[in-house]
């Protein structure tokens, strides 16, 4: 903790009972795996990185959220591949629109504790690319909660285009990565000239964290790559056809925007809007117990060219704690009177579980 400054005191805590179980494995615990949060009203949707489902609590007096209902993906969106974990890791919500992305990231397999010294050789030589995880969709949140019912505009028809779910379509299958695969900063992380095969996402490759949408415009935060210490997010801007086509807002007719932050060092782990503002939730880009803060982006939703953001263009609002192998910051949202803000933390230290099902996420206080 050399030279970082002390994680500020959280003001308060509200106990997330997650009393469902994964669509992926009965025996997991969803508390345990949490990657993202948005909020909605008197509502939190959360994800579980592990899952194909999106969880939805309600906030309750006595600083709790209870009422879970757990809502299957796979049964909504037609998604790519055919098994696996989605790893969402950014969610938002918009009136009655959710948004997700998954970390469209590659992972190299993981060394089991028994392993012999040529096993954990064949396996960190190993990269697995999942296209489960390259997915951007919105969805209405009233058909995700009533499927059958009928949505009708103010005139008394159908609802159009923008309320069925859609997935990022630039055609031909291809996806967000594939949009990103020429960029001069990123298309070497996402495929290597001589093996062809992508960086993964651990190892600062690609790897989305963090989701923050503005009417038409859609803010994607990378954990990885950090580029010499510089952050970036990609920002699109999407119609409202079934496609999510992106349309061209960069220089040189480019189909998305890349903005650079400078944030210590730190990769972003998520996004959450506080008025015209950016709230960037940071931490470690790779597998390291380190810094994670809270910094604001002024101004974010009202600009509209790329930006280059040093240190001391942007206000860190808040330092988190963190542990040794625990308590990694994951997820942010800004609550209802609108001076504070929910931080969700994956890999919970065990002081934070309560009961069979229930989590503690800290409460921080934001400047005006």
């Amino acid at each position: 903790m050399s030279g970082w400054p002390r994680p500020d005191e959280p003001s308060g805590d509200i106990t997330l009972v997650l009393d469902q179980r994964s669509t992926l494995d009965p025996k997991a615990d969803l508390r345990d795996g949490l990657s993202a949060v948005a909020r909605q009203g008197p509502h939190l949707w959360v994800a579980n990185d592990e899952t194909t489902s999106l969880e939805r609590l309600t906030l309750e007096d006595g600083d709790q959220a209870r009422a879970h209902r757990s809502f299957d993906l796979t049964q909504v969106l037609e998604l790519p591949g055919d098994k696996g974990e989605l790893d969402i890791e950014g969610l938002d919500v918009e009136r009655d629109t959710l948004w997700l992305v998954g970390s469209h990231s590659s992972a190299r397999k993981q060394v089991k504790n028994n392993s012999t010294p040529a096993e954990a050789q064949r396996s960190l030589a190993t990269v697995e690319v999942s296209q489960r995880r390259r997915v951007l969709a919105r969805l209405s949140t009233k058909t995700l909660l009533d499927p059958d019912e009928v949505l009708l505009d103010p005139g008394g028809s159908p609802m159009g285009q923008q309320q069925r779910p859609a997935v990022l379509g630039l055609g031909r299958g291809a996806d967000l990565v594939d949009l990103l695969a020429d960029d001069p900063h990123l298309g070497s992380f996402i495929q290597s000239s001589k093996t062809g095969r992508p960086i993964p996402g651990k190892d600062n490759g690609i790897d989305c964290e963090g989701l923050a949408v503005a009417g038409d415009r859609v803010f994607i935060g990378l954990r990885g790559p950090v580029l010499r210490g510089w952050a970036m997010l990609i920002e699109l801007q999407v119609g409202d056809g079934a496609g999510l086509e992106p349309q061209p807002i960069g220089p040189g007719n480019r189909r998305y925007r890349k903005h650079f932050l400078r944030l210590h060092g730190l990769g972003v782990r998520d996004l959450c809007r506080h008025g015209e503002d950016l709230l960037v939730l940071a931490g470690p880009t790779m597998e390291l117990d380190g810094r994670a803060a809270v910094f604001r982006w002024r101004d974010a939703l009202t600009s509209q060219a790329e930006a280059v953001l040093p240190k001391d263009d942007l206000q860190c609002e808040f330092d988190v704690p963190f542990g040794e192998g625990e308590d990694h910051a994951e997820g942010i949202a800004v609550l209802d009177d609108g001076r504070s803000a929910l931080v969700l933390y994956g890999s919970p230290a065990g002081k934070r579980k309560t009961g069979r099902h229930g989590i503690k996420a800290d409460i921080f206080r934001l400047s005006k």
